[in-house]
């Protein structure tokens, strides 16, 4: 084996890598993800007085939140890219942790901090468009 071909297989071989661990995404999925993951952070901080109210919100949230997982699970899963293992792990443990505690502290937010709530939404919403259509126009 030549340096030559080393080298071209060694680059395939980190293409396959990068590809389990962020697959391509299809051009749609970015805005849905962003649309889901905006509206969770907002729902789940909207504070109302009631309890009950509160509850639902929060697990409204927390609903858009599984959604926008489970739709890049599922884009994975039919590009044949079954489970999460090594740095994607690492992600989804990370983003799982953050979620919780968003979730603890909606649960404690009352009616007057809903609007940091939903600056925190349309924030994170463009940040995860704009991270994620990285990954939908990047050349395989």
């Amino acid at each position: 084996m030549d340096a030559e071909q080393a080298r071209s297989e060694l680059q395939q071989a980190r293409q396959s890598y990068d590809a389990s661990v962020q697959p391509r995404l299809p051009r749609w999925a970015p805005p849905v993800c962003a649309v889901l993951v905006g509206a969770a952070i907002a729902l789940a901080g909207l504070g109302p007085e009631s309890g009950w109210l509160k509850l639902l919100t929060v697990a409204a949230g927390v609903l858009c939140a599984l959604a926008a997982a489970w739709l890049i699970l599922r884009i994975r899963t039919r590009q044949g890219i079954n489970g999460v293992r090594g740095p994607a792990r690492d992600k989804w443990r990370t983003v799982g942790i953050c979620c919780v505690a968003i979730v603890v502290s909606a649960l404690a937010s009352s009616p007057n901090t809903r609007w940091i709530y939903i600056g925190l939404g349309v924030g994170l919403g463009i940040y995860t468009w704009v991270s994620l259509q990285k990954q939908a126009r990047r050349d395989g």
